[in-house]
């Protein structure tokens, strides 16, 4: 036998003092009908109802010991059940490229980026979800699952500078999420939502997104820094020194910019839409809101050995030690006291 809540067992310690008391009560009671009360047959005054409060007392500690094992939860016997898990797969890819550097949004591009998929994994139930590094190239960084600790800590290392090749490739992103769909062999609905400023140094990725949708996955967009501005600088990370920021070949600071042109085509080539992250990340609450109206499908479904609650039984027990205990009260049994001829 186990017990689900073990540390509430500790409990039990304070039914030891429920005798103590009872002794001291008694011992007091006597003395006091000792010292107030003459009479020819003092055991009948000294000992009227005595036997019926310590089975009484006897009974209340029990129905409490009982209470307190049926609150720990004992268990034991297993029985087989089916765990299946319904959703949709999920693959998010995030640009981790040094413009994701660039502050202007706070505190900046990455972490930006981070605080809004976490939040967007709390709206997730059951969904299996995915992590894609992008730069200049991709990376499966964390497989599609529905352990979303797992999500998180890989989440916490995404950091400018994991994956060596510079620049961004937003082709390479959708090629890897192609990819990993594709070895998921899951029937479920696919989507890949794009975290990234949009800005783009290879070819043409709308090739790409054709031929995402061709393998049944849906593409959105989700534009992380601020349009308003004209441009943001990108601080490097020299830790300990002065800061310094990203320059060109030619010397001169290099700039980057939110391009929403390309996430807005993405997006809409790709059957998905596209949105801009504000300050209060409700554009992600819209995307679950989408995602959650699709049909789930089963993708995994697996037997599991679950032990047996018995809680009921002890439950039970304190119930009936209680109910006789409350039963034993001085007022139940006036009368059968006034018939032995005491009064108290």
């Amino acid at each position: 036998m186990t017990f689900a809540n073990p540390e509430i067992l500790y409990a039990l310690i304070l039914v030891l003092l429920l005798p103590i008391v009872f002794i001291r009560s008694e011992t007091k009671r006597r003395a006091l009908l000792t010292s107030m009360i003459a009479s020819d047959k003092p055991g009948l005054v000294m000992g009227a109802g005595f036997e019926r409060r310590l089975v009484a007392m006897v009974l209340l500690c029990l129905g409490i010991a009982a209470l307190v094992a049926a609150a720990a939860r004992p268990q034991w016997g297993t029985k087989l059940e089916a765990i299946t898990h319904r959703g949709i797969d999920i693959l998010v890819a995030i640009d981790v490229s040094e413009s994701m550097r660039a502050r202007d949004v706070s505190p900046d591009r990455i972490s930006k980026a981070r605080q809004e998929v976490e939040k967007f994994l709390e709206l997730l139930k059951g969904d299996r979800v995915g992590l894609i590094a992008f730069a200049g190239s991709a990376y499966n960084y964390c497989p599609l699952t529905v352990d979303y600790r797992a999500i998180r800590l890989f989440l916490s290392g995404l950091e400018p500078g994991v994956i060596e090749d510079s620049g961004t490739n937003l082709n390479s992103a959708i090629a890897e999420g192609i990819k990993t769909f594709e070895r998921s062999k899951s029937s479920s609905y696919r989507v890949l939502v794009l975290f990234t400023d949009g800005e783009h140094h290879e070819q043409d990725p709308l090739p790409a997104v054709r031929e995402a949708v061709d393998a049944g996955i849906q593409v959105y967009t989700v534009g992380i820094g601020n349009p308003s501005t004209s441009g943001e600088r990108i601080p490097l990370d020299k830790k300990g020194q002065e800061e310094v920021f990203k320059l060109d070949q030619a010397g001169n600071l290099v700039i980057t910019k939110l391009d929403e042109a390309t996430l807005q085509s993405i997006a809409e080539e790709g059957n998905g839409q596209y949105y801009r992250v504000s300050q209060a990340g409700t554009e992600l609450v819209e995307i679950y809101k989408q995602l959650s109206a699709m049909e789930q499908t089963e993708f995994s479904s697996r037997l599991h050995h679950q032990k047996e609650e018995r809680f009921q039984i002890p439950l039970l027990g304190a119930f009936v030690c209680l109910v006789l205990a409350f039963s034993l009260s001085d007022r139940s049994f006036r009368k059968l006291r006034r018939t032995q001829g005491v009064r108290i």
